[in-house]
C-alpha cells in the first residue's frame, strides 16, 4: 500500500487536517506507529498515546477536541475504527491479489469438476466430483472438498478446512483453517441398550459475505438443511448441529454451541460460551450475554442472559446477589441461632 494522506482522507470519506503531501505505506497502533504509518484515536482516554505517537496521521472522531495536540496530522471521520478497517481491507486485498491464480501439481482435481476463472488452488487440495467453483476463489493447502459442492465467487478458504458432500456456499465466503463443514449431525436412537446411529443425509447451505471462525463445525442436516444467512459471522470454535436454521447478519461469538433444529432469527447477537438447547425458536435482534443457558423460546427484540435464562437486567442482579451468598448464608445461620431455630451448619458458616 502507497497512499498520500490527501488519499487516504477522499478513501475514508473524512476531512485532513495538517499535511496532505504524507506517504503511508503502513498501519499500526498508536504506541509503535511510524512517520509513514496510519493510526486511530477512537477513545480520549489514549489521548497520552497520541501525544507521544510518530504516526504519519491519526484518524479521529469528527466530534473530538484534538486541540491538544499539536504539530500532528489527522483525518476527522464519523467512525475511526470503521475507517481504520477501510485501510485493512486495502491491504487485506493487495495480499490476495499477489496470490496468482494456478493449480498446484499436488492437487487432486476431478475430472468433471468445474473450475471459475483465476482460481488459486494449493498443495494436496482435493476436489471431488461434480464440484463447481466460481471465479477468483482462494483456495489453501490441504482442503477437502466433497462431491456435488457449490461455492460461489471470490471465496476464502484457508488450509485443513473439510467442505463434504451436496454443501452450497455462496459469494465472499471466508472460512478459516480448521473448519468442517457437512460433517454428520449427532444423531442416535438407542434400541434395546444399543446405541444406533441415525444417517444423516442432508446437506449444509451457507449464504453470502458469510464468515466462519477457525476450527468451528457445521453439521449436515438429518435430512433437509442446516442454514447459515447472508452476512453472519461465526467466531472461532463453534458447534452448529444438525438442521439449525441462523438468519441474517447474525453475530456468533467463540464457544458457542447451538443444539439441532434451533432456529435463529436476524440480527441475533449469541455471547461466547453460551449453549442453546434443540428445537428452539430465537426471534430477531435478540441479544443473549455470554456464558448463558437457553432452554426456552426467545421473543423478537429480547436482551437475555443467565442460566437459567431471564432478562438481561434480572440476570445482572442474579449474577450480582450470587456473590454474596456466603456472607447471605453465615447471615442466616446467625439468625436462626438467635431464633433458635435448627443448629448451625458450620461447613459453609
Amino acid at each position: 500500500m502507497e497512499l498520500s494522506s490527501f488519499e487516504l482522507a477522499k478513501i475514508v470519506s473524512g476531512e485532513l487536517v495538517g499535511d496532505s503531501n504524507i506517504i503511508l505505506t503502513g498501519i499500526n497502533e498508536l504506541a509503535n506507529a511510524k512517520k509513514n504509518e496510519i493510526s486511530f484515536l477512537g477513545n480520549l482516554k489514549y489521548l497520552s498515546l497520541a501525544l507521544k505517537s510518530k504516526a504519519g496521521v491519526i484518524l479521529v472522531r469528527t466530534d473530538m477536541d484534538i486541540s491538544k495536540i499539536k504539530n500532528k496530522n489527522f483525518i476527522k471521520v464519523l467512525n475511526p475504527q470503521y475507517a481504520y478497517s477501510i485501510v485493512l481491507s486495502i491491504i487485506e486485498k493487495e495480499r490476495l491479489n499477489s496470490i496468482v491464480g494456478s493449480v498446484h501439481e499436488s492437487a487432486s482435481i476431478s475430472n468433471d469438476a468445474k473450475i471459475g476463472k483465476n482460481v488459486y488452488v494449493g498443495q494436496n487440495v482435493v476436489i471431488e466430483n461434480e464440484v463447481k467453483i466460481g471465479d477468483n476463489v482462494r483456495i489453501f493447502p490441504n482442503v477437502y472438498i466433497g462431491k456435488n459442492v457449490k461455492i460461489g465467487e471470490n471465496c476464502l478458504i484457508y488450509p485443513n478446512v473439510v467442505i463434504r458432500e451436496n454443501t452450497v456456499i455462496g459469494d465472499r465466503v471466508t472460512i478459516q483453517p480448521g473448519v468442517v463443514i457437512g460433517g454428520d449431525g449427532f444423531g442416535f436412537i438407542k434400541i434395546k441398550n444399543r446405541t444406533h446411529k441415525i444417517p444423516q443425509i442432508g446437506r449444509v447451505e451457507i449464504g453470502n459475505d458469510v464468515e466462519i471462525g477457525a476450527n468451528t463445525t457445521v453439521d449436515r442436516a438429518t435430512f433437509d438443511t442446516t442454514r447459515i444467512g447472508n452476512w453472519t459471522k461465526v467466531d472461532n470454535l463453534v458447534q452448529i448441529a444438525h438442521n439449525v436454521q441462523i438468519g441474517e447478519n447474525c453475530i456468533i461469538v467463540a464457544q458457542t454451541g447451538i443444539a439441532g433444529s434451533t432456529n435463529l432469527g436476524n440480527d441475533v447477537t449469541i455471547g461466547g460460551q453460551t449453549g442453546l438447547a434443540g428445537h428452539l425458536k430465537i426471534g430477531n435482534n435478540v441479544m443473549i450475554a455470554s456464558q448463558s443457558g437457553v432452554s426456552k423460546n426467545i421473543g423478537d427484540d429480547k436482551q437475555v442472559g443467565g442460566n437459567p435464562i431471564a432478562p438481561i437486567n434480572q440476570s445482572i442482579k442474579i449474577r450480582t446477589l450470587m456473590r454474596k451468598l456466603p456472607e447471605m448464608y453465615k447471615d442466616l445461620n446467625q439468625i436462626k441461632k438467635k431464633l433458635k431455630i435448627g443448629k448451625k451448619n458450620n461447613r459453609y458458616g
